[in-house]
């Protein structure tokens, strides 16, 4: 049973300073700063305004990741994302409710493509036209009537990222656009090696260095996992590729005005055909958060980061705001409570477990083989020596002096009852608590309660700490309990006696019953013997009288 270790281990817990100097920190603006209290934590009032947060610097590639293709390219090349197949899409016209349907092949060129949908547009008596600009890579469809596109086979509208686009108007026309470039990347499944081949470069294995750092880089691998790799690393930086714009950026982890640097040391050009190798750099800033304690004086902080320490309280920026945010920090006296509380009903288990065991009565109405495992062990305990000493000895912690400001339990409410229950719960070891006392003690000075129950000074130790040490002592590897139960423990070595005894005893039995059998089989034959020898003479008798 492993009570006594369970127990020890909650004893532990008592041991240590941030059990008894708890605070609670309380934001009034918990969308602006939230504020989390340490065990050495000042309680008080604190103003605080947070003027701006921290973020790192920022690095924008100044190129696409591809760049867009010609119009002369044809629809079956564009697999930037998809593959394109033929596709047949449907041009509405919403004043008249008619359409014109648009069947495209993947031998089209972007040109193809342009001239098809002018022509359905003409068709359906819209002013308006289908452009393609290379530079950015998009399809735009205007008219001067109200319209909508809807792809009724293939994947047209998907390669030109015009799915996820709505119509707008603009104050003059209605217009449709791709909201991505058409080269736009599936970044999981297009490798460095695959960028470089759209871009007509070329890529090489080596490494890199961002901020100093290397980072291995494998034609082979996607996109993905490359930038997976950079953020992986102690580069500092986030990296990510947004398909929006088809370009490649990166971010300082840590606030502030730090530059991102790019070391292309093995010449891979991987930041070339990434399109970062010439970028531009957005300076970081820090959070300035201003803070007093009166809501008059204030002193300014700066920290790299949306999180900072001030008087033992861990505060974390959210946003920026033109409010003073108040932070209140109070001693939290009901968790302390609540795990002494739990202290005193785990020690009254274990009391009345250890006193069940002592006078618990073995099991007698029932043969051995009748009885559960449990039912045998039942009453194996009962006034055994060893355990009336752990009895015993944990009942003196009840009344132990411990040294310091306050010296026994029921100083802090912990006592074994009124008048009328305190003898009988001291008989068997019980404890109450006294919450209202505990609570006053604690209100008036937490350390002293804390130094009471952990004061680890030799000479001088606190309760806790001196109850856990003779847990340990008992409960440990090789402790006192093992020593007696456990492997190479007493009980263990009598058992084994035991065992050795009750074998020699069996071998003697066996020796001896089979001397026994050797005699019974001899007498037999002798007995067999003598009765043929009767026989004869029997016989012989009879023919000598005839």
């Amino acid at each position: 049973d492993n009570r006594l270790e369970e127990f020890r281990d909650f004893v532990f817990d008592l041991k240590l300073q941030r059990t008894f100097m708890v605070f609670s920190a309380s934001s009034s603006d918990e969308s602006t700063i939230s504020a989390q209290a340490s065990t050495s934590a000042t309680p008080g009032t604190y103003y605080v305004k947070v003027l701006n947060t921290a973020f790192g610097t920022l690095l924008e590639g100044n190129d696409m990741v591809v760049t867009p293709p010609s119009s002369t390219a044809t629809f079956g090349s564009l697999d930037y994302s998809y593959t394109p197949v033929d596709s047949t899409i449907r041009i509405y016209n919403e004043a008249t409710q008619s359409y014109e349907e648009v069947n495209i092949t993947t031998a089209d060129t972007i040109d193809d493509i342009i001239t098809k949908i002018n022509t359905a547009l003409s068709n359906l008596g819209m002013t308006g036209s289908a452009s393609y600009d290379q530079t950015t890579g998009k399809l735009t469809i205007t008219s001067d009537t109200n319209f909508f596109m809807v792809e009724v086979s293939g994947n047209l509208m998907s390669v030109f990222h015009l799915k996820e686009s709505n119509v707008t108007y603009n104050g003059t026309n209605y217009v449709l656009q791709s909201t991505a470039p058409v080269s736009s990347l599936d970044p999981s499944t297009k490798t460095l090696q695959d960028i470089a081949n759209y871009n007509s470069e070329t890529i090489a294995s080596g490494t890199v260095k961002i901020n100093g750092v290397e980072i291995t880089v494998d034609p082979t691998e996607t996109l993905e996992d490359f930038l997976e790799r950079i953020n992986e690393s102690s580069a500092g930086v986030t990296a990510w590729y947004d398909a929006y714009e088809n370009k490649i950026y990166m971010r300082n982890n840590e606030g502030g005005p730090k530059a991102i640097t790019l070391e292309d040391t093995d010449s891979t050009n991987v930041f070339g055909i990434l399109g970062i190798e010439n970028h531009t750099l957005t300076p970081g800033q820090e959070a300035h958060v201003q803070i007093s304690t009166d809501g008059s004086t204030w002193m300014d902080l700066y920290t790299s980061n949306d999180s900072f320490e001030y008087n033992g309280i861990t505060f974390t920026i959210k946003k920026a705001s033109s409010d003073t945010i108040t932070v209140r920090v109070e001693r939290d006296v009901d968790q302390v409570i609540s795990k002494i509380r739990d202290f005193v009903q785990k020690w009254n288990e274990i009391m009345d477990y250890i006193n069940e065991k002592l006078t618990e009565e073995p099991v007698t109405d029932k043969s051995e083989d009748e009885m559960t495992e449990e039912e045998k062990m039942q009453g194996v305990l009962k006034n055994d020596s060893f355990l009336e000493n752990i009895f015993d000895r944990l009942k003196s912690f009840i009344t132990r002096k411990i040294e310091g400001d306050i010296n026994y339990l029921w100083e802090i409410g912990i006592t074994t009852g009124g008048l009328g229950t305190g003898y009988e719960n001291m008989m068997k070891g019980h404890l109450e608590l006294d919450e209202d006392t505990l609570r006053q003690v604690l209100s008036e000075d937490p350390e002293k309660v804390w130094r009471f129950f952990g004061n680890d000074e030799e000479g001088s130790e606190g309760f806790a700490v001196q109850l856990y040490n003779y847990l340990w002592d008992l409960t440990k590897f090789g402790g006192r309990i093992d020593q007696v139960a456990g492997v190479s423990g007493r009980l263990t070595r009598e058992q084994r006696f035991l065992a050795i005894r009750i074998a020699e005893m069996i071998e003697r039995l066996q020796r001896r019953e089979a001397e026994l059998w050797r005699k019974f089989t001899a007498m037999e034959e002798a007995i067999a013997y003598l009765q043929m020898q009767s026989s004869w003479l029997s016989q012989a008798s009879g023919s000598t009288n005839k």
